[in-house]
């Protein structure tokens, strides 16, 4: 049995090595989509599906964050993008970059699940909640505390679409 705080550490730490690999530029455009993913689940969800509650939220919420995790790891291999150019990773400040990006990603997309699934209250016996009176319990909970749809949310939502947009603008222009 492993505590989430290292599943999540091993979770960052693979997403970063996935991040060297595929350069800064394509790990930006992931970080679009993680914003969007957000946004999608904070305003669009609550106004189309009001009722959403309990698991069935839950699981929308997952099936957004990851579909849009995908689609963003997916978007610079279209043929159109790749051929451009502009994702080929030429510098070391690049690979560099990539993997501190890619380790942020990795903390923003398996951090909201988890932030997500503890709202939800754990609603699966195989994932056990982290329990307060343990040293990694705290630390999970703290980790849950500082994740990015607890800190990125109402008006900041917007702002971090407005600049979304402008990562978006630069990478692909």
């Amino acid at each position: 049995m492993v505590t989430l705080n290292v599943l999540f550490t091993i979770f960052i730490v693979l997403f970063g090595v996935i991040g060297a690999i595929r350069g800064l530029r394509k790990e930006l455009v992931v970080v679009v989509s993680g914003i969007l993913a957000l946004f999608i689940i904070q305003e669009v969800l609550p106004r189309v599906f009001s009722d959403l509650t309990g698991t069935k939220a839950l699981t929308f919420q997952l099936l957004v964050l990851f579909v849009c995790g995908f689609l963003g790891y997916q978007t610079p291999a279209f043929r159109r993008f790749s051929e451009s150019g502009r994702f080929n990773r030429d510098t070391p400040i690049d690979i560099i970059l990539g993997a501190v990006f890619g380790a942020a990603n990795g903390y923003w997309l398996i951090g909201s699940a988890w932030y997500f699934i503890d709202k939800a209250g754990y609603p699966w016996n195989w994932v056990i909640p982290p329990d307060a009176g343990t040293e990694y319990g705290k630390q999970a909970i703290d980790l849950i505390n500082n994740m990015v749809p607890d800190i990125l949310n109402g008006n900041w939502t917007y702002v971090a679409i407005a600049i979304a947009v402008l990562i978006v603008i630069g990478v692909m222009i």
